[in-house]
């Protein structure tokens, strides 16, 4: 119990770098002007990510190792939960955009936390769990200069700043049966987005000046939200060992997540000022405009996902792991459909990713060799994001791979398990058609901790 202690006692601190650390990165792409702001963070946990983002199918036992992580995107996993799960993601993304017209060139890089999730089984005769955490969604944060020339030779200068993002509060609770399970997520998704724009005349004519104008436009909204899912597998072929206790079972796993079309209640300022702004010190003049606590509504899409994988199962006393996985996933949101921001539609357009991903755990009961019981990675992501800024469609394409390493090893007396999971992903956001691409690749670091919490001790 005083482990349980000094972890409660740093969920706090773990949240607060969290939100702070999130809202100061800087990743100054045109992108996250759009729609609700970059999808900077990979929506899922580490070792998902490594698999090019499976969740929808991805059970308990494809952990690999002894311990497990936290599915928070399939809640249909929760009643499969077999101990108690600390789960914590940081996300390291370096950028490097191109433009063609005209010629530009932007690298940003940033480290923030991805995901905070814990997970606990309820009653595991019953196969009854829950889960609980915080996750960042999306991302708005750029600052971008645009000059002009007129016929005259005179300038007209545009800084563009944007601030803010989605995050998620949320619980969970699932239960399991043989073949089938049900889940459901909820709680609060919430954010801001803080928008400013300083337009500065400049005069070849010493003798006339002009004085800067902001326009900005600051909201803050949130809403609750419910997200279901669904998991189920069956067994396409068992071979039995001598052991009677120990067998291979080669089976499909299933699985499929809906997140129910969502409202978020906004407040929102509007301020038109003069003044000085780009100095270093705003330096007001005058207030134009300045309209207060307007109430209004964000409209977000549903969205579907749905999967299966086939996996070879190992099963014996000490335990049931995954010997390798392959797996297909299709996710769509119909952002152009739905979407709106107080009552204004933007530049978006329905999305889809086509994920495919494998896995392969060597032998996990060797433990006499230590890369044996290693779990290794691999997936593929296409499709089209849901920006479109140009009117010609995003193109996303990225790979990814993917460990997990076990950091103590399993002993029949010791029923705690500490896994250090890592996943790499590169890959590129636009093609030819479009005037902006963007490459990246993100390095994820994620820990799970893994224990037998709340178990009343016996003696004989």
């Amino acid at each position: 119990m005083l482990f349980v202690k000094k972890i409660i006692r740093l969920i706090p601190l773990l949240v607060l770098v969290c939100f702070q650390t999130t809202s100061k990165a800087q990743i100054n792409s045109p992108f996250s002007r759009y729609g609700l702001g970059n999808d900077v963070f990979n929506n899922q946990n580490t070792t998902s990510q490594g698999m090019g983002g499976l969740t929808a199918a991805y059970t308990n036992s494809m952990n690999g190792n002894f311990g497990q992580s936290v599915n928070f995107n399939n809640p249909a996993t929760y009643g499969g939960l077999y101990m108690t799960t600390f789960d914590l993601g940081m996300d390291f993304t370096s950028n490097t955009l191109k433009g063609s017209n005209p010629t530009t060139r932007f690298n940003s890089a940033y480290f923030v936390p991805n995901y905070l999730s814990i997970g606990l089984p309820i009653d595991k005769v019953h196969k009854i769990g829950m889960a609980f955490g915080l996750r960042p969604l999306t991302q708005i944060n750029y600052s971008l200069d645009q000059l002009k020339i007129t016929s005259t030779g005179d300038s007209l200068y545009n800084n563009f700043i944007g601030q803010g993002g989605l995050n998620q509060a949320y619980i969970g609770f699932g239960k399991s049966w043989k073949h089938v399970s049900i889940g459901f997520n909820t709680g609060y998704n919430f954010g801001k987005k803080n928008i400013q724009n300083i337009k500065s005349y400049l005069f070849n004519t010493d003798s006339t000046y002009f004085y800067q104008s902001q326009a900005s436009t600051n909201t803050l909204f949130g809403g609750v939200f419910l997200h279901l899912g669904v998991q189920g597998e069956f067994s396409l072929k068992t071979v039995a060992h001598k052991v009677a206790t120990d067998k291979t079972e080669y089976t499909l796993s299933y699985g499929g997540t809906y997140t129910l079309d969502q409202s978020l209640s906004g407040k929102q300022d509007v301020l038109r000022a003069t003044g000085t702004y780009t100095t270093g010190t705003e330096t007001p003049l005058d207030t134009v405009s300045l309209s207060s606590n307007n109430i209004g509504s964000i409209k977000l899409p549903s969205k579907l996902t749905f999967g299966f994988a086939i996996h070879k199962k190992e099963a014996s006393n000490n335990g049931i792991y995954d010997q390798w996985v392959i797996g297909l996933e299709f996710n769509k949101s119909n952002w152009k459909d739905k979407y709106s921001f107080y009552g204004q539609p933007d530049l978006v357009s329905n999305d889809y990713l086509t994920r495919i991903g494998v896995q392969f755990c060597p032998n996990v009961l060797d433990f006499e060799n230590y890369w044996s019981t290693v779990t290794y990675r691999a997936g593929f992501t296409t499709g089209k994001d849901y920006i479109n800024f140009d009117q010609n469609g995003l193109k996303v394409n990225s790979f990814t791979l993917g460990l997990s390493l076990p950091i103590r090893k399993y002993r029949s007396y010791d029923y705690q398990f500490s896994v250090l999971n890592m996943a790499l992903q590169f890959g590129q956001r636009g093609s030819s058609v479009n005037s902006y691409q963007e490459s990246f690749y993100k390095f994820t670091v994620g820990y799970s901790l893994s224990d037998i919490w709340f178990n009343k001790r016996k003696y004989d």
